[in-house]
């Protein structure tokens, strides 16, 4: 019984390889008819467009001239007319509708001149010179605009919809439709049977014809799975299925014994390596971003000793209410590192940009005072972003710390920090004027323990970006004159 399973086994690698390869072949051959099919449909909305504006332009025309006419028929129009569905085919009729009530005056311009009137065709209202409407006929491949010229004074063009798509648009199996708001002008069927479809939808923009068009491809077996591509590709696999095997038999019961005698030790390594790993990992994380709030602590009770020495309550009052800030933000940090360990999801609002980005900068402002740094605010557009108030405050900080430490020495050092806001995003970026992160640092900057400062511990930046991509967003580093830092995060929206 034993002797059967290899062949059992391969044979059944073998059926699930051929499956998986026709599934890939079928994939690609599906995405490349359906580019193509993006492509041509692309290109029948763009023809499509460009006629649907040659009727407008010409109702334009036509209404200049009407205009000028005070009765009907006039020499001018006719001509202007007949040049045009003479050297335009789908335009089949040009009319003038002049007076109102339920039976105007009509006259129909172009190769048939001549009186005419529709009593069953109910005319649009329309209260602006210059505005249109459309009416499609319920028996679908024409449909008519209309446009006011003056009060009284209307004009009607024709149009065969037939006239829109040419027929060598698209090739044997493709299939398209054509509305007119929701009436179906066109319906043009494909040939043959399809094992699936794919179909794309454009609608076209015109201010007096608002058409959609639809455009569907259907894909037949052989198609999906051509025999040039399939029968090497399955011979291929049958090759390696069996080579496989006589590899695996080869080598089988060697690795089986080697495996189970390193299983055990290799097990106990990596358990420990983990764990090690985790506790460093994790006290360094709480040490790093403790650090900036005790010394803000140790800032401000310092400036508190000097305020009650020369007796300046108010200096002394500020002193406290930042100590009592800080020690609710080191608070902060705790209750995040523990629901961080403990794997709760981040706790995010949503915060105006404007007021996230001046909370985060009144931290870092006083430090950046003392080492005489011009800092700018330049934020277009108004939205709210979805953040952790605390880690936010914590990124902006790391980052602005870390420009000032690169300004160092720098003659009129500067920050600028500056935010973009649309539909979709927000983009922050903060921008120094020193030396910049040189190019064999720079791919190393979100390194874990990877650090260029003398008493860095490298885990600013890798804890910034772990951090903004807990709120959905993305940190990248850069170089624009100075080191720029980028943040990218969702938009809730404009406000």
């Amino acid at each position: 019984m034993t002797r059967t399973y290899g062949p059992v086994l391969a044979g059944g690698f073998w059926l699930t390889a051929a499956l998986v390869a026709a599934a890939l072949v079928a994939t690609v051959e599906y995405r490349r008819g359906s580019t193509e099919l993006t492509r041509l449909e692309s290109q029948a909305e763009t023809r499509l467009a460009e006629k649907l504006a040659q009727h407008d332009a010409h109702l334009t025309a036509l209404a200049a001239v009407v205009r000028m006419e005070p009765a009907d028929p006039s020499e001018s129009v006719q001509g202007l007319a007949t040049a045009v569905t003479a050297f335009y085919p789908r335009i089949i009729g040009i009319t003038t509708i002049r007076g109102d009530g339920k039976q105007p005056v009509t006259y129909q311009y172009g190769q048939t001149p001549g009186p005419a009137f529709d009593p069953s065709d109910e005319l649009p209202v329309l209260e602006t010179p210059g505005s249109t409407a459309f009416r499609s006929d319920p028996a679908g491949a024409r449909y008519a605009i209309y446009k006011l010229v003056a009060p009284g004074v209307m004009i009607r063009m024709d149009i065969d919809a037939d006239g829109l798509v040419a027929d060598d648009t698209f090739p044997t199996g493709y299939s398209y439709r054509l509305w007119l708001a929701d009436a179906l002008l066109i319906e043009q069927p494909a040939n043959g049977p399809a094992l699936v479809t794919a179909t794309r939808s454009t609608a076209v923009t015109s201010p007096s014809q608002p058409m959609r068009i639809e455009v569907a491809r259907g894909f037949s077996v052989a198609e999906l799975l051509p025999a040039r591509v399939i029968l090497p590709v399955l011979l291929l696999l049958g090759i390696a299925t069996w080579l496989g095997l006589v590899f695996v038999r080869s080598v089988q019961a060697r690795r089986r014994e080697e495996l189970r005698a390193t299983l055990f030790e290799q097990e106990a390594r990596l358990a420990h390596a983990g764990r090690v790993n985790a506790l460093g990992e994790m006290a360094s994380g709480i040490a790093h971003e403790l650090a900036q709030p005790v010394a803000a602590l140790l800032t401000q009770s310092q400036a508190a000793r000097r305020a009650l020495t020369i007796k300046r309550p108010d200096i002394l009052e500020r002193a406290l209410d930042a100590n009592v800030r800080e020690a609710r933000r080191a608070g902060d940090i705790l209750d995040r590192m523990r629901a961080y360990i403990a794997g709760e999801t981040p706790r995010l609002e949503p915060v105006p940009l404007d007021r996230a980005l001046s909370d985060a900068l009144r931290l870092a402002e006083a430090d950046l005072a003392r080492r005489g740094i011009e800092v700018s605010e330049d934020i277009a557009g108004e939205c709210a972003v979805r953040i952790d108030v605390i880690a936010f405050q914590q990124v902006i900080h790391n980052i602005l710390l870390n420009a000032a430490d690169a300004l160092t020495g720098r003659s009129s050092p500067r920050i600028s920090i500056r935010a973009i806001c649309d539909d979709h995003r927000a983009i922050i970026t903060v921008a120094d004027n020193g030396p910049g992160i040189s190019s064999d640092v720079l791919p190393r900057v979100f390194e874990p323990f990877f650090t260029t400062k003398r008493n860095g511990m490298g885990l600013g930046l890798p804890l910034c970006a772990r951090l903004i991509e807990k709120m959905d967003g993305s940190l990248e580093a850069g170089n624009a004159g100075g080191a720029v830092f980028t943040i990218r995060l969702p938009c809730e929206g404009l406000r």
